[in-house]
């Protein structure tokens, strides 16, 4: 922070002196906006002297300077929640939660504001004396002042007069924004802390009733102001005082619903609920690596419980929220949902929780709510946790205490064994050798690698790593490791490889088909995600009957079983947004049972009549699909003007675009203005030599305008190989899905050929529509690989000489994506899994009927 100082006040200029009144009355307009961003000095003591609710516990001496700290960012819902939390270890949690919300960059190993914040407020307290000045907070959100030079580079003035003072900070920039500014900053007396100038001004407005003449209850004013006005002049043309305050207060305060989650996790119970006794057992059945698995089997009064009936079947359902607690800190929070089948005889229901902890002593406090009675349980446990090379001498009593786990406790002990598949370090599409490496734990004779299920090698000793051909053509593989011991399967693996940017898939683990249960199984389910996005909860059904919901990981629960019978377990992943992936295993299946693939195939065909315009007046009837020349039974017929698109704009950015490039990011801004729909989601990949992802799918136009207009043209022209990524980051997306390529060169860098982007686009159900500029419409050989491309894949090729035709294409594609008839069918083809399959739709209509849909797909 640069040291104050007085200043001599220069004359002002006439230019600068007429400008005042302009910039006095632009100041009075947005100050009453701004003062409520801004704390004032007894709101700040009063937010400090606030008492906790009712209940609560007084506030430590590290709480209240917490609050102090942090009460120009607190918002008046994060305060009233921090003061009616009941325990201290809680607040401690809610304040780590309160950074990390606002963290501007979570991909980082700290947080930027919290480092910042905390660095400045004691800069702030050593300079300014105390948190409750203006300036202080001004300069934790801003930094210092400073950032061009002006005579003698940073730029303080302060003038005093009487007891009044005042200072004005110049900015050529702050953290919060690159444009130049100025501040001015008073107080009424020595002892008192300074306010924003313009907050003193409306005070005495409002006092007087008038607007202030030459000076303001006899402030320095006019000539501090007529010393910004001047400065402020040299900064913008024609003297205009630009008023940048009202976005350098406070950042956007994060969304409210996480405090709404961290509340929920309260384990407290709500005061005059009716309660139950809740009695409990703790069993360390395995270990998971350097942790010990600890289960919880929570054992709720029946009788005590309601019931309610769901086609023909009676059911409780519970909710068991809770917290660890180590060295008497806020470790981990869980959350369970239970649906339990109500017998007649059964005294006690047992509720299984399993958390994987570290050795040492932890507090479980755990609540247990009984969702159709309203009734509530609390359980407070202190449990010992043992080391994971100690756990077998707690074991011979388990199969004793809960009997009906002991099934479950032996698939737990099965993920003592780890066998890991190393991905890949670079996210891009694989042909050709590819070496795999994997991590073990655990005992093993040997391991056995798979290349999309066929056995390729089996290594007898470590290092475990294999280096497989996957061939010259982008496609989808699956690799899978299986280790073994004796002749046991312990531990296996499997990833994808090409699978692409969008990765949204859950895995059971355990159980196995290839194993018989009696009582009890351990479902253990991996969720894969991409890097952007979390997961809301994973269901966990018994046959068709929801019996487990998990919000967190570890992805793992003890289910009990209602015989020896066929079963199947299924587990059912979500995102926030609602998307769905899931996986089924049978278990206790005969021999004699088949697993058979059925493939669904969905096809989005558009219908021209004579003049090129869409046909939306057919019916299911006129609809006929082909095979591989056999036709296809439709399962599902809807016009599908209201289903969501995913889109995406691969737009060149090679160096021959540079003097187009503006006019495209332009047309394609208007295009996501016209056709960007709630339920739709953009990206968009910018390629030269190489492409990239700008921006991932999403449906808010700003951050896609914002990529758009940042384009840059420079580099060579990778057409193909820009092409297959983005194919394959489609990959795992489903529903009508289209790609906007535009292009004005032939293909000059790329290591992909024609053929493999063309067999990349039959695979991927993406209909490509191709725009060809300048170089493009003019090269044969050009049109014809864009031709090819877009044909193929039920989309069409556009050559333009103009970018200002882009407009008209860019709306008659959307047209065209409102106006596709989906048509669904089970494929009969018994033909392999590895050749093409060609697809024909034909339309049996009055008038002239043109149809454009996918030529054909690989299952």
């Amino acid at each position: 922070m640069p040291s104050l100082r007085c200043c001599e006040l220069p004359a002002v200029s006439e230019r600068a002196r007429a400008a005042r009144p302009a910039a006095r009355l632009l100041v009075l307009l947005g100050v009453l906006g701004i003062l409520a961003a801004l704390p004032s000095v007894a709101a700040a003591k009063a937010a400090v002297e606030t008492l906790p609710t009712e209940g609560s516990p007084p506030l430590t001496p590290e709480h209240r300077r917490w609050l102090e700290l942090v009460d120009a960012l607190i918002t008046d819902e994060e305060r009233e929640s921090f003061l009616a939390i009941g325990h201290d270890y809680r607040r401690q949690a809610f304040i780590e939660r309160f950074w990390e919300v606002r963290d501007p960059d979570p991909r980082t190993g700290y947080n930027e504001l919290r480092r910042s914040w905390e660095i400045r407020a004691e800069e702030a307290i050593q300079t300014f004396g105390s948190l409750e000045d203006h300036r202080a907070v001004f300069f934790m959100f801003n930094g210092p002042p400073g950032g061009f030079q002006l005579t003698d580079g940073r730029i303080v003035g302060r003038c005093f007069m009487r007891t009044d003072e005042m200072e004005v900070w110049f900015y050529g920039g702050s953290d919060r924004t690159p444009a130049r500014f100025a501040v001015v900053f008073a107080r009424t007396g020595v002892d008192q802390p300074y306010q924003m100038w313009h907050e003193l001004m409306i005070r005495h407005v409002v006092k007087r009733r008038q607007l202030p003449t030459t000076r303001i209850a006899d402030l320095c004013g006019d000539e501090l102001l007529g010393l910004a006005l001047r400065l402020a002049a040299e900064l913008a043309p024609g003297g205009a005082f630009a008023l940048f305050v009202d976005p350098l207060i406070t950042p956007d305060p994060p969304p409210e619903e996480w405090v709404a989650t961290f509340d929920a996790f309260s384990t407290e119970i709500p005061e005059g609920a009716p309660t139950f006794a809740v009695e409990t057992l703790w069993q360390f059945p395995a270990r998971n690596q350097n942790r010990t698995v600890v289960r919880g089997v929570l054992w709720v009064p029946a009788e005590s419980i309601a019931r309610r009936e769901f086609d023909g079947r009676s059911l409780h359902q519970f909710q068991v929220t809770g917290e660890v607690l180590r060295a008497g800190a806020l470790f981990e929070t869980f959350r369970y949902r239970f649906e339990v089948p109500a017998g007649d005889s059964a005294q006690s229901l047992p509720l299984v929780i399993s958390r994987p902890l570290r050795p040492g002593p932890v507090t479980f406090q755990i609540k247990v709510e009984d969702l159709y009675g309203e009734r509530v349980g609390r359980v407070v446990a202190e449990v010992e946790v043992p080391s994971p090379t100690d756990i077998e001498t707690f074991r011979p009593d388990l199969g004793e205490l809960v009997p009906f786990l002991a099934e479950a406790d032996e698939a737990a002990r099965r993920g003592e064994w780890l066998l890991r598949l190393v991905p890949p370090r670079e996210e891009r599409v694989r042909v050709g050798m590819v070496r795999f490496a994997t991590r073990t734990a655990g005992e093993m004779d040997r391991v056995t690698f798979f290349l999309d299920d066929q056995p390729i090698l089996t290594k007898n000793r470590p290092p475990y790593d294999v280096e497989l051909n996957l061939g010259t053509t982008p496609q989808l593989h699956r690799i899978r490791a299986v280790g073994y011991l004796g002749d046991e399967e312990v531990a296996s693996d499997e990833m994808s490889i090409n699978r692409g940017g969008q990765r949204f898939r859950v895995r059971l683990i355990e159980p196995r088909s290839d194993r018989s249960y009696r009582e009890s199984l351990e479902a253990v389910a991996e969720v894969e995600t991409s890097d952007a996005q979390t997961v809301d909860r994973l269901e966990i059904f018994l046959d068709e009957h929801r019996v487990a919901t998990l919000y967190q990981p570890p992805w793992t629960q003890p289910i009990v079983l209602r015989g020896e019978g066929l079963s199947y377990v299924r587990a059912v992943a979500y995102l926030p947004d609602g998307s769905s992936t899931e996986d089924v295993v049978f278990v206790n299946a005969p021999d004699y049972l088949e697993h058979v693939e059925v493939q669904y195939v969905e096809v989005f065909a558009g219908v021209l009549d004579g003049d090129g315009r869409p046909r939306l007046d057919l019916g299911r009837e006129a609809f006929r699909v082909y095979e591989d020349d056999r036709l296809q039974e439709l399962r599902r017929f809807e016009l599908a003007f209201d289903l969501p698109i995913h889109a995406g704009l691969l737009i060149d950015t090679s160096s021959s675009m540079r003097d187009a490039i503006a006019s495209v990011a332009e047309a394609a801004e208007a295009f996501v203005d016209q056709a960007l729909r709630p339920k739709d989601r953009l990206c968009v990949i910018p390629f030269a030599t190489s492409p990239g992802v700008a921006v991932r799918f999403t449906n808010e136009p700003d951050r896609i305008k914002k990529a758009l207009a940042s384009l840059d043209a420079v580099g060579g022209t990778a057409l193909y190989d820009s092409l297959v990524f983005t194919l394959h980051y489609f990959d795992g997306i489903t529903g009508q899905k289209a790609l906007l390529l535009l292009s004005d060169g032939e293909d000059e860098a790329s290591a992909f050929t024609l053929d493999q982007a063309l067999e990349a686009a039959q695979r991927s159900g993406v209909t490509i529509y191709a725009i060809g500029m300048r170089e493009a419409a003019e090269d044969r050989a050009a049109r014809k690989a864009l031709r090819a491309i877009a044909e193929e894949t039920g989309g069409r090729a556009y050559f333009i000489e103009d970018t200002a035709e882009l407009g008209a294409i860019y709306a008659e594609i959307e047209r065209d994506l409102r106006a596709r008839y989906l048509l669904a069918y089970q494929s009969s083809s018994e033909r392999p899994a590895t050749t093409f399959r060609r697809v024909r739709v034909e339309v049996d209509a009055p008038g002239k009927a043109e149809v454009r849909s996918i030529s054909g797909y690989y299952p």
